[in-house]
């Protein structure tokens, strides 16, 4: 029995190097017919990397021809279903470049910021992919409004703009948990007026509210009554907006002691 699995390994050893050295000959070769022939083959039969590697060696020989836009299309989708999108994209960004008028170039626009929409990273990281995937999607969108991939673009269009909206406010929060309140105050505003649908609005309004406050309560003598007179301008802002808010009662007593500050009778009606 030991015999016989031996006997298996080993041809399937000697199969795999016969089949190895046969390939690799076959990328070695000057005969680029062949090769175009055999990569299809691969493509067709999803042996990616195989296609791909060969697909390097066809394309570039096959520019004055008429088979260059397929060479090239079948690269880059090759190399995204390797995984490889930072070079599936880029290969898909240059095709829409060079081949306008190629049967592909509608899934070409989409594949090339699908590319980056799959690059993209969490929200505290660098967010260059989700923005070339964003300005990509919209390309793709005006260019073929009617295009066979337009719900999933807009679908993905929205997740990329949810991911900046979150950076941006958690970017901005951060000033905030390090304790450097006007920064905070300005980067929260900055944030909610350029994302006023933000999910974190409420949040983020009462964070500039009791920002102003904790500034107010540190800062030098001639400062202060400034200082809670702008806390109370932020609590009258965010108590119209959210009055039934989670944090009304923490926000009313700002008010209270600012006001008590400022040697003024808070408005019962205003006291939560």
């Amino acid at each position: 029995m030991n015999r016989k699995i031996l006997l298996v390994a080993c041809a399937a050893v000697l199969s795999c190097s016969v089949g190895c050295n046969k390939y690799d000959k076959l990328l070695k070769s000057t005969d680029t017919e062949r090769q175009w022939h055999a990569a299809l083959d691969y493509y067709q039969r999803g042996k990616w990397n195989k296609a791909a590697q060969l697909f390097e060696r066809v394309a570039p020989l096959s520019r004055a021809t008429k088979r260059a836009d397929s060479a090239y299309y079948y690269l880059s989708d090759s190399q995204f279903h390797n995984g490889d999108y930072d070079l599936a994209g880029y290969g898909f960004e240059q095709y829409i470049a060079n081949y306008p008028r190629s049967l592909f170039l509608q899934e070409a626009s989409f594949m090339a910021p699908y590319c980056h929409y799959l690059n993209s990273p969490r929200p505290e990281l660098d967010q260059q992919p989700t923005i070339k995937a964003i300005n990509g999607f919209h390309e793709y969108i005006a260019g073929f409004p009617l295009g066979a991939h337009r719900a999933e673009a807009d679908r993905m269009l929205k997740e990329m703009y949810n991911k900046l909206m979150t950076k941006s406010y958690l970017a901005a929060k951060e000033y905030y948990h390090q304790e450097y309140y006007r920064s905070a105050i300005v980067a929260l505003r900055g944030s909610l007026e350029k994302y006023p649908d933000s999910p974190y609005r409420e949040e983020g309004q009462f964070l500039i509210l009791r920002s102003t406050y904790l500034m107010a309560k540190n800062s030098v003598p001639e400062k202060r009554r400034e200082r809670y007179q702008q806390t109370v301008d932020e609590y009258l802002t965010f108590a119209a907006e959210f009055g039934q808010s989670r944090y009304i009662k923490e926000a009313s007593d700002y008010y209270v002691k600012s006001m008590r500050f400022l040697g003024k009778d808070p408005n019962p009606e205003l006291v939560k």
